[in-house]
């Protein structure tokens, strides 16, 4: 039978009955808990979606089909890899695909990405997506007449046309819950949100990444008085698991010992990275990304004349302009001092090597900018890797382990425990690096110096079932959203400042950044609030 191939109807019940059975996992546990499923009307919401999602699977495969029997086949097995592959990332980290985290996936360079290929994630892809593959391009498709081809698309909206009309009150409900369903209905989450992000690419949302940006009203550099600024954007720092903000364990004695502050903890203004930075180094903070797109803060200084040095050891930053954009890699071959070369050792088997750098190899060859810092102003931004999943135990050196076991693996794969120690090795370390930070500024006598270092978003650590971040904002539990906010200032930037009211400021983080590092740099009006400024004396 099956070499003679199969009716068309026939591989459509059996392709959407197993994509309904192998690839509903976060769509189901979602269901159940918003919907008594042993009451009538929960069980007809649950057959309405059913229905629904039958309906779109027919109406999308056949229009495929339609083009090619070929074609069709290769959208479908397509759709049973993206399928497999999200069912697996949702079930395992409690996230959802939403529109930031397909933007994320496109900016995600390629040591990032393989991390997720865990064994795990391979054995599911094998049984739910390659295994079906197979099946679907060996076993052949009986022709069929476009005529009697174009009556599936055709029934198919027809017949959700009259569903949705003949159950107003569920497709209300559906409605209503449109954001959350949408997230955790596969395959439409990520087409819809592919092409969400598709069409805002074009719109400019997004185009702080390829395009150009609205350029900020010119403000006033005041004095000439010389000076260092440094932004540290952390990553994945979560406020929960900082000493300052009342966790157990001693991960920020570091910074504790050098003169470090921390401000309040708040609120990020969204839990991806990519978004996150935007807002970091807008004058508009969360505003940003629902607003056209300025320059940021690094090339609004450099347009301004004043030096500005861009390093980084992540990804998903907004295009900068400015006059000097360094990797970790690149720093990497000017390293000669203690404070980058520590830990940092390339691992190389046989004819490959991975270039994988800790975060204080961003503290290689700091002399050139200190020396000009002397005689004019400067501002330098750090981007950490931090404590970037899915394994935290490569964020740290495996021989700066504070606390043990650590679990060197995929978070999923991880007993709790050895999680969170592993995490916090992880922030430790950028506490021990920020630490470093702060000894080399004070080396150099009389050099007015500050340092500001936030997060971008916090971190879930399998509190109720979530792990990593890139939960939608609206759902977000406050592990992923508070982020600490330190600062370490020098003797003479404290002279030259009224702090006195700065532990006090309760301005979000990611809102007083921008005008804060230009109140510091004592640049004024263009874009300039003081009331998000921390360092503006009232």
């Amino acid at each position: 039978m099956l070499k003679k191939g199969v009716r068309l109807s026939v591989f459509l019940a059996v392709y959407v009955s197993f994509s309904l059975a192998f690839h509903q996992g976060p769509l189901i546990n979602w269901l159940d808990a918003i919907v008594d499923f042993s009451s009538l009307s929960g069980l007809l919401a649950f057959l309405f979606i059913e229905c629904l999602s039958i309906l779109l699977w027919v109406l999308l495969l056949t229009l495929m089909f339609f083009i090619s029997i070929k074609f069709g086949k290769l959208i479908a097995i397509t759709l049973l890899i993206l399928n497999a592959t999200a069912t697996f990332w949702m079930s395992s980290l409690g996230i959802v695909i939403n529109q930031e985290l397909i933007a994320s996936l496109f900016f995600t360079d390629y040591s990032e990405a393989s991390e997720f290929l865990n064994p795990d994630y391979l054995i599911h892809l094998f049984i739910f997506g390659l295994i079906p593959s197979v099946l679907v391009v060996l076993i052949p498709i009986k022709p069929i007449t476009r005529i009697r081809l174009v009556l599936y698309p055709v029934g198919s909206a027809v017949m959700l046309a009259a569903i949705t009309s003949l159950n107003p009150n569920l497709t209300d409900w559906v409605d209503d819950n449109g954001a959350y369903l949408g997230s955790r209905l596969l395959p439409w989450s990520y087409i819809g949100k592919t092409i969400g992000y598709a069409q805002d690419m074009r719109h400019g949302y997004y185009s702080r990444y390829y395009g150009g940006f609205a350029q900020l009203p010119d403000g006033t550099i005041v004095d000439d008085e010389p000076g260092l600024v440094v932004l540290v954007i952390g990553e994945s720092s979560r406020a929960a698991s900082y000493s300052y903000y009342g966790y157990e364990r001693p991960i920020n004695q570091a910074t504790q010992k050098v003169g470090y502050i921390a401000l309040p903890k708040s609120k990020s203004c969204s839990t991806n990275t990519m978004i996150t930075t935007g807002c970091i180094l807008s004058a508009k903070g969360r505003a940003d990304w629902r607003e056209d797109a300025t320059e940021p803060l690094p090339s609004y200084l450099y347009r301004l004349g004043i030096k500005t040095f861009v390093r980084t050891n992540n990804t998903e930053m907004p295009r900068l302009n400015v006059g000097n954009y360094q990797t970790s890699t690149q720093l990497a071959n000017v390293c000669d001092t203690k404070a980058c070369m520590d830990y940092n050792v390339l691992k190389c088997d046989q004819a490959f090597c991975v270039e994988r750098y800790f975060d204080n190899m961003l503290l290689a060859n700091m002399d050139p900018i200190l020396e000009t810092a002397k005689s004019e102003k400067v501002f330098l931004l750090l981007h950490f890797r931090g404590s970037h999943g899915p394994n935290y135990s490569d964020r740290s050196p495996k021989v700066f382990a504070p606390f043990t076991p650590i679990c060197d693996a995929h978070v999923t794969q991880c007993d709790l425990g050895a999680l969170v120690n592993s995490y916090d090795n992880s922030t430790m370390f950028t506490d021990k690096t920020l630490a470093a930070l702060a000894q080399i500024l004070n080396g150099e006598d009389g050099l007015s110096s500050v340092v500001l270092y936030l997060s971008d978003h916090g971190q879930s650590l399998g509190e109720n079932d979530n792990y990593m971040h890139g939960a939608p904002l609206k759902e977000a539990p406050d592990e992923q959203l508070e982020i600490p906010f330190l600062i370490w200032m020098s003797d003479t930037f404290k002279q030259s400042q009224d702090i006195s009211s700065i532990k006090t400021k309760t301005i979000a983080a990611q809102d007083a950044t921008f005008h804060s590092v230009l109140g510091a740099l004592n640049v004024v009006g263009g874009p300039y609030l003081a009331e998000r400024d921390i360092f503006y004396a009232d």
